[in-house]
Order: C-alpha cells, then sequence, then structure tokens
C-alpha cells in the first residue's frame, strides 16, 4: 500500500471537513516527496522519519509546518494499525514533533485598520461616484467583510460557510453552526454598531439579488458580474487582503484580526477571559491565552504603581549640579550602580521659575545603613514637604519591613 492510498483509506473512513482532507494531503504529498510515491508503507520505519525530520528542517522547513505533516501523519498511521492495514508495532511517528519557538502574538496595529477602513471607504465612494471598477471591487462588499472580521474574529471558513438564515437581524446575532467550525461547537456573535450598516446592506443587496435562505450570505460572484465561480472561497478573500497589504503596507489577515480581538478585550478595565474565549470559541482558556498580546504599556503602569506602594521615599536630597567636587563620595557610585527608577516633576521654583526636579529611586542592601547626604545639600523643598506629609511614607534609612532593602529617593533640581 503506497501512503497516498493509506491517507485515501483514512478520509474515506472518516466524515472530514473539505480543509481537513486538504491538510491530511498535503502532509501525505510531503512524505512522497521524500520517500517517493511507489514506495509501500510497512518500510517507513522510525528511523527513516527522522532522517527525513533532520533533512527538512535543514532546509528551512518551519518547525511549526514539520509538526503539522507528524501529527496528521501519527493519525494516519494510527489508523492503518488500529485496523490491521499494518502490522501491529508501535506507530513510527510517535513523539516525532519539535518543540516550536514561541512567537509573539499576531495583532494588527491600529493605525494600519484605520487606515485600510478609510481606503475601503474612498473605494465605495469612488465606484457610487464615477460607477467605474476599484482596485477591489465591489467595494461595499469587501467593506462589510473587512468589519465582519473585524468586529466579531470569526474564523476564515465560517464566514465562507455563513447562510443568508443564519442571521437574526431581530436579535441582532449571527449563528456560526457547528458543522463549519474548529472546534464543531455551534455559537453565535453579535452584531454591534459599527457593524450593523454593512450587515443591513448586505441582506438588502441579497435580496434584491435573489438570495433565498440557504444561499451563501458572502458571496461575491453574486454581487459583481466580473466573477464567474458560484461561491466564494478563500482564495478570493485572500486575494483582497493582499491588496490590502500592499496598499496600506502592514501585514493583515483575518486570522490576525482573530489576535487583535482578543488583545484588545484584554486590554480592556473590564477584562473577561472567558467572554474572551467564548467570543472566539475555543476550546479552552490556553488556547485564548495565546492570543493575548502582552500590553506593555499597562505592564509600565503596574510597575509604577508597584513601586510607588513600596513607600520608598524617606528624603530628599538636591544634588550640587555646579561640577563641583562632593563631600563624600564614598556611597556615591554604589547607589548610582542601583539606580532602579528615575521620575522627573515639574515645581514652581524660588520666584516663581520653573523648576524641574528629577526623582531617583535608589536601594541599598538589607542591613546597611543609608548614609545621609551632606548637611549643605540637604534643604527642605515643596518636593520634600510633600512626601514627608504622605502617609505611610517611610522615615531616613529605615528599612521596608519584608521587603529585604532599603529604599531612598534622591532628588536634583535644574531650572
Amino acid at each position: 500500500m503506497t501512503p497516498q492510498e493509506l491517507a485515501q483509506a483514512y478520509i474515506d473512513d472518516h466524515e472530514l471537513r473539505p480543509a481537513s482532507k486538504t491538510i491530511y494531503r498535503a502532509a501525505t504529498k510531503a512524505l512522497t516527496r521524500h520517500f517517493g510515491t511507489t514506495i509501500d508503507v510497512q518500510t517507513i520505519d522510525r528511523r527513516s522519519i527522522l532522517s527525513w525530520r533532520s533533512k527538512v528542517l535543514a532546509k528551512g522547513l518551519a518547525k511549526r509546518s514539520w509538526n503539522t505533516y507528524s501529527t496528521h501523519l501519527r493519525t494516519i498511521w494510527g489508523y492503518a494499525i488500529e485496523y490491521g492495514l499494518l502490522p501491529q508495532q508501535p506507530n513510527p511517528f510517535k513523539k516525532t514533533a519539535v518543540r516550536p519557538p514561541k512567537r509573539a502574538s499576531k495583532t494588527v496595529a491600529s493605525d494600519a485598520i484605520h487606515r485600510a477602513r478609510r481606503w475601503l471607504d474612498s473605494l465605495v465612494d469612488e465606484e457610487r461616484c464615477t460607477g467605474r471598477r476599484s482596485k477591489i471591487t465591489p467595494a461595499w462588499f469587501w467593506l462589510a467583510t473587512f468589519e465582519m472580521f473585524y468586529y466579531t474574529g470569526i474564523r476564515l471558513n465560517a464566514l465562507l460557510c455563513l447562510r443568508v438564515q443564519d442571521v437574526d437581524w431581530d436579535r441582532q446575532l449571527i449563528l456560526i453552526r457547528g458543522d463549519t467550525e474548529k472546534t464543531h461547537r455551534e455559537y453565535q456573535v453579535p452584531i454591534v454598531e459599527g457593524l450593523a450598516p454593512h450587515i443591513r446592506e448586505l441582506l438588502d443587496e441579497a435580496k434584491r439579488a435573489g438570495f433565498v435562505p440557504t444561499d451563501q450570505l458572502f458571496n461575491v460572484n453574486r454581487f459583481s458580474r466580473h466573477y464567474r465561480r458560484s461561491e466564494m472561497n478563500t482564495d478570493q478573500v485572500e486575494a483582497m487582503y493582499r491588496k490590502l497589504i500592499e496598499k496600506i503596507g502592514v501585514r493583515m489577515t483575518p486570522h490576525r484580526f482573530r489576535h487583535t480581538l482578543a488583545s484588545d478585550l484584554m486590554r480592556q478595565p473590564e477584562r473577561n477571559i472567558h467572554l474572551t474565549k467564548s467570543l472566539l470559541n475555543h476550546s479552552n482558556i490556553a488556547t485564548t491565552m495565546g492570543y493575548i498580546e502582552v500590553d506593555y504599556d499597562h505592564m509600565r503602569e503596574v510597575l509604577h504603581e508597584r513601586s510607588l506602594q513600596r513607600n520608598a521615599a524617606p528624603f530628599v536630597r538636591c544634588e550640587d549640579a555646579s561640577g563641583a567636587p562632593p563631600r563624600d563620595r564614598a556611597s556615591a557610585p554604589r547607589l548610582l550602580e542601583q539606580r532602579e527608577q528615575r521620575i522627573v516633576l515639574q515645581v514652581e521654583g524660588v520666584g516663581g521659575a520653573p523648576c524641574e526636579l528629577t526623582l531617583r529611586l535608589l536601594a541599598a542592601p538589607a542591613g546597611e545603613m543609608v548614609p545621609s547626604p551632606p548637611a549643605e545639600l540637604f534643604e527642605p523643598s515643596v518636593i520634600f514637604t510633600l512626601m514627608s506629609n504622605r502617609p505611610g511614607t517611610s522615615t531616613l534609612g529605615k528599612a521596608v519591613p519584608g521587603r529585604g532593602q532599603t529604599s531612598r529617593l534622591t532628588a536634583k533640581a535644574s531650572p
């Protein structure tokens, strides 16, 4: 039995979606490129598979691509062993996957999304004013498709499988049927305010075109005489996105919109991981977490709030910027090396002139006394008064309990 024959036997014995069949056939084709189309599957052992793996990875095949091959071929071989098509033996593809590098979440920047939307809007106006085809036609349809992906995070295959009857306009919901979903689970997505005008226009145009309830809703071929297919497919959607990428200069795909939606939802003050998981129709929260991009601005705010909560402001020292040698240099180098944070404040100086205070958070090991600044450099100031009156502020040289270190702030005043 050849690899193609075995793969076809597996496909015939299972109810698979077209996309799944394509992946199984692609994995089998990759195998036959290495072993040949006439090889007997019984002669393919683990050692030869590992040799194949080393060869294709050395040639630059992505580890994730190899894992896709390994997973699907392991399933095919497991089926053959279970039903006696191959002699009883350990599955040769077992544990042949490799650990891929963890990639950052694939999100699309807000600015790129806004520019893409404005460009599509301009194409809609262009077609309506001139009556001529734009670069992406019909522009109103592709704008509706763009907004559908943006607002719902729907999978590409699920969008292609939407039927007219799946839109409940009265309840403002869109049904995603389980037989079209990767997870095989049925769910609904809401029609939000920004999406509603586009869905309404799509339904109205479908009615004028004579659609019946079971017709494919997002079908560009029914809305333009420039297309000849009966139903819209993946290639047509990807072609539209290629034109967007060419114009905007930023990579964007329906799947990247899913990552973007997840990250945006988790940036909200009322962030809810379970809501995000349900909207993306994931099987588990771990998958959803993998879609979320790290919010570094929020991380910076949290770290800053943490530093303020440590009560690390025992005194303020005015550093002499004149260049004169300091009286006591013993501790200066050590403290400067341990500088943790710099905070700049604008205050009113002598005579009403603006004055900039630069606060630096410094730390000394637990058990060590923090030396006081020279007396002539330590003087009351507005910022010192504010910090002295702040509830919970630690005293000079006092270690913060439980923190294992003594903290201090210095301030540099510059007119």
